[in-house]
C-alpha cells in the first residue's frame, strides 16, 4: 500500500507552527494598521527577516574576513597563491631580443677579481657596437685611474647607445636622514644616453614581484628605473616623455603602464634563473660582434660572490630540489625590459573589486550550502573553491589581473563550516523540538525514529492516509458517582495507562485523553502501509486487557468496566492545531468524526469493537491473520449522505460476533416492525445512537 502525503492549505482549521507569525502583533506592527497593509512596509519586515535570520551567520564571516583583510592578515597567503600562478603557467621564451652578458664565475677566472679595470669595460663595449642598447648592471661611481676612466668614457659616448647604472641611498646630513642619488662619474655619465636607478623594492616575504618605475621625488625630474631606461632607448624614446597620465597610469611614449601609488609596477617574470639568453663576459669578449646585432644587452653580475641575488615568484623554499633558486638583479632588469617591450605587465585590482568578489563569495556559499547537509554542502563548497580559484586563475592569465583568492576561499570554508554547524544545531533542535512535541504521544521506539528522520515531521498541514481510534468506558459515570475522587481517579490511571501501553506497542499516536476515552492515530506522524492492521490488533488486544484489569477488579469487589472501539480509516488532516502560544499534534477531517460515531455505535450492535467498511476496504488479503472481520450491517451517520458498512472483529477464523442481549433483540424486533416506516422517530429507553441512523441485517431502513 502506497501511504499519499499531500500538503495543502486548509481552511477548516487553523494549522499552525511556532514560526508562525502572530497576526494580531502584524497588525500592532503595521504602521498603517489596515486591512490591506503597505506592499513596502511588508516587503522591507520580509527583508529584515530574511537578513536577521538566515544571513546574519554569513554577514558575521565576511566582516570578519575583511577585517583580516584590512589589517594584512591574508597578504602574505595572497603573495604566495600570486608566486603560484607563475609556477603553474611554467617557464616562458622571452627570446633572443634580450641578452645578458654575464660577469660569472668562469670570467673571474679568466680576467681576475673584480673589479676589473674599466678597460675591459671600454672593449666590451667595442665587441657590442652593433648592439641596439647596452645596459651596464653596474657602478661607476668611484673614480679609478684617470686614463681608465676617460678611455671608458669615449667609449659610452662613441657607442652613443649605453644606459648607466645608479642608485638611490640614505645618508646622514646632521641630525637628519635624507635620500641621495649616486650616479655613475660625470664624465663617464655625459656620454650615456640614459642613467637609470637600480633598486629593487621587495615584498615583506623578501620576494620581488613589483618593479619602482620612476622616482619624482629625489632629483625633482621623473628618474626611470634601469630596467625602463634600457626599454625607453631601445623603443626611440627618452625619459623626458614619461607622464602620469592617470592615477594608476604610467605613460612612456606610446605605451601605457599600470602603477600603484608608489609607482610601482609587476612586470612579467618569464621564468626561473637563466631563462633569458647568457652569454659569459669572456666569450663576449672574444665573439663576433654581428652576435649582438640589433640586440638589447644588459651587462651584469651572475656570480654568487656578487650576492646580488633576489626572490623572484618562481624561488621556491627547497632550493636543492625544485632547482628554482634566487635570480640574478640583472635578470629581474631583463624581464623589466621584456615587459615593457611585450606590454606585459600585471595590476592587483582595486579593494573594492577585492570587497565585492568576497561579499559574492560569501553570498553564493550561504546559497549552495545552507540547508543542503554535510555531504552536499561540502560538495557545493569544493565546487565553488574550484569556480573561484578557475576565475582567479582566468583573470591572472587572461587579463593580467590579480584578484585575491586567499580571504576568498577562506570565507567560503567559513561559510560551509558555519551551516553545517548551524544545520547540525538545527537538527538538534528540531529532534529536541520533537522528542518535546511526540514524547507523550508515540512509544520511545517511534520518538527515536522521528528524531532521526526529522524531516518526516512537517509542521503545519498535510493530507495523509490513516486509521483512527476512539475508545470509551461504558457506564463510568454511573460507577463514579457516590466514589471518592482519589479511587476513581486511581481505577482511571490503571486502565489509560494499560490502554497507552497497548497503542504504542501496535505503533499507534496517542493523540488525546477523553476523560475516561481517548483516541489514538495510526499511520502518523509515522506513515504506515499496514496501519489498518495494526488499529484492529490494538482494539483485540485492548480488549484482552481490559478483561485482565476487570478479573483483578472482582477480586477486590470493585464491579467490572466496558470499553468500546471504533475505528475509521482514510484521509485527514494531518498537522498542529492551537495557537502560537498553546498547540496539540492531531488530525482532523470527517473520517475522525465518523471514527468516533462508529465508538458510540457498540452499545447498539452489543460489540465491543466497530470498524467502518472504509477501514475493511484498506486491509489487504491475509490468509493467516489471527481474527476476522464480520460484517454487522449499514448504519446511517448524521451528516453522511450514504448509510456504512460496519463490521465487527473477532479472534479466530470463522468466528461470528456474540449475540445481542435480550434487550437489544427485543429493540431488534421493534425495528422489524417499522420496516416499511422509514421515517418513524422510535424513543427506545436507554438507547443512544449517538447521531445514527441504523439499518440492520436484512433492514431496509429503520431509523432510531
Amino acid at each position: 500500500m502506497i501511504v499519499k502525503q499531500e500538503k495543502i492549505e486548509c481552511d477548516i482549521l487553523p494549522l499552525c507552527c511556532p514560526e508562525d507569525t502572530n497576526e494580531e502583533e502584524e497588525r500592532s506592527l503595521d504602521p498603517h494598521n489596515g486591512s490591506q497593509k503597505n506592499p513596502f512596509w511588508l516587503m522591507g519586515r520580509a527583508i529584515a527577516r530574511f537578513l536577521s535570520g538566515r544571513l546574519l551567520l554569513p554577514l558575521l564571516f565576511f566582516l570578519l574576513v575583511e577585517v583580516g583583510v584590512l589589517v594584512g592578515l591574508f597578504e602574505r597567503a595572497e603573495m604566495s597563491l600570486y608566486d603560484a600562478w607563475f609556477r603553474l603557467k611554467g617557464a616562458q621564451d622571452p627570446g633572443d631580443e634580450v641578452i645578458i652578458v654575464a660577469i660569472d664565475d668562469r670570467s673571474i677566472q679568466e680576467l681576475g677579481p673584480l673589479a676589473w679595470p674599466r678597460l675591459v669595460h671600454a672593449r666590451l663595449l667595442d665587441k657590442l657596437r652593433q648592439a641596439r642598447v647596452v645596459g651596464f648592471d653596474l657602478m661607476f661611481d668611484m673614480p679609478t685611474a684617470p686614463h681608465e676612466d676617460a678611455t671608458l668614457a669615449e667609449a659610452v659616448a662613441r657607442h652613443g647607445r649605453v644606459v648607466l647604472a645608479g642608485h638611490f641611498a640614505f645618508e646622514k646630513e646632521g641630525r637628519e636622514t635624507v635620500q641621495v642619488f649616486r650616479g655613475p662619474l660625470p664624465e663617464i655619465a655625459d656620454g650615456a644616453v640614459e642613467v637609470g636607478f637600480t633598486n629593487v623594492p621587495a615584498d615583506e616575504d623578501r620576494v620581488v614581484r613589483r618593479i619602482t618605475l620612476v622616482d619624482v621625488n629625489t632629483l625633482g625630474v621623473p628618474v626611470p628605473c634601469f630596467g625602463l631606461a634600457v626599454g625607453l632607448v631601445a623603443a626611440g624614446e627618452k625619459s623626458e616623455s614619461l607622464v602620469l597620465a592617470s592615477p594608476g597610469c604610467l605613460q612612456a611614449g606610446q605605451r601605457n603602464i599600470p602603477v600603484d601609488r608608489l609607482y610601482r609596477s609587476m612586470p612579467c617574470f618569464y621564468g626561473p634563473q637563466g631563462t633569458f639568453k647568457t652569454v659569459s663576459f669572456i666569450d663576449a669578449l672574444n665573439a663576433d660582434p654581428s652576435v649582438f646585432r640589433n640586440k638589447i644587452v644588459l651587462v651584469g653580475a651572475t656570480s654568487p660572490d656578487v650576492h646580488d641575488f633576489f626572490p623572484t615568484p618562481f624561488t621556491t623554499s627547497n632550493l636543492v630540489l625544485s632547482g628554482s633558486l634566487p635570480v640574478p638583479g640583472v635578470e629581474i632588469h631583463a624581464s623589466v625590459v621584456q615587459s615593457f617591450l611585450d606590454s606585459h605587465w600585471y595590476r592587483r585590482v582595486t579593494p573594492v573589486v577585492n570587497l565585492i568578489l568576497l561579499f559574492l563569495a560569501g553570498l553564493i556559499t550561504h546559497l549552495v550550502v545552507s540547508g543542503r547537509g554535510p555531504w552536499t554542502g561540502l560538495a557545493g563548497m569544493l565546487a565553488l573553491i574550484t569556480a573561484f580559484t578557475g576565475v582567479a586563475a582566468g583573470a591572472w592569465w587572461y587579463g593580467h589581473l590579480w584578484l585575491n583568492l586567499a580571504a576568498p576561499l577562506v570565507l567560503i570554508f567559513l561559510t560551509y563550516a558555519g551551516s553545517a554547524a548551524a544545520g547540525f544545531v538545527q537538527a538538534e533542535m528540531a529532534r529536541r523540538r520533537i522528542r518535546a512535541m511526540f514524547a507523550r504521544y508515540v512509544s520511545p521506539a517511534v520518538a527515536a525514529e522521528l528524531m532521526k528522520n526529522p524531516e518526516m515531521v512537517e509542521l503545519g498541514g498535510r493530507r495523509q492516509e490513516v486509521s483512527v481510534m476512539f475508545c470509551d468506558i461504558r457506564g463510568f459515570t454511573a460507577y463514579s458517582e457516590n466514589k471518592p475522587p482519589e479511587e476513581v481517579v486511581s481505577r482511571l490511571n490503571n486502565y489509560l495507562t494499560a490502554m497507552t501501553e497497548v497503542i504504542f506497542r501496535h505503533g499507534g499516536t496517542l493523540d488525546k485523553y477523553l476523560g475516561d476515552g481517548l483516541m489514538a492515530v495510526f499511520g502518523a506522524p509515522l506513515p504506515y502501509p499496514d496501519h489498518v492492521r495494526r488499529a484492529i490488533d490494538a482494539a483485540l488486544e485492548i480488549q484482552e486487557r481490559v478483561a485482565e484489569l476487570n478479573h483483578s477488579w472482582e477480586m477486590k469487589g470493585q464491579p467490572p468496566m466496558k470499553v468500546g472501539v471504533g475505528i475509521n480509516s482514510g484521509t485527514v488532516l494531518v498537522g498542529n492545531v492551537g495557537s502560537p502560544e498553546r498547540m496539540d499534534y492531531t488530525v482532523i477531517g470527517e473520517n475522525v468524526n465518523l471514527a468516533s460515531r462508529l465508538e458510540g455505535l457498540t452499545k447498539t450492535y452489543g460489540v465491543s469493537i466497530v470498524i467502518s467498511e472504509r477501514s475493511a476496504h484498506l486491509l489487504p488479503e491475509e490468509p493467516s491473520r489471527p481474527w476476522q472481520l464480520v460484517e454487522l450491517g449499514r448504519a446511517e451517520v448524521r451528516g453522511f449522505t450514504v448509510p456504512i458498512g460496519v463490521y465487527t472483529a473477532v479472534r479466530g477464523e470463522g468466528a461470528v460476533p456474540p449475540a445481542p442481549s435480550k434487550e437489544k433483540q427485543a429493540q431488534l424486533s421493534i425495528n422489524q416492525a417499522h420496516v416499511n416506516k422509514p421515517d418513524a422517530q422510535m424513543d427506545l429507553p436507554g438507547f443512544h445512537t449517538s447521531g445514527f441512523n441504523f439499518v440492520g441485517q436484512g433492514v431496509k431502513k429503520i431509523k432510531i
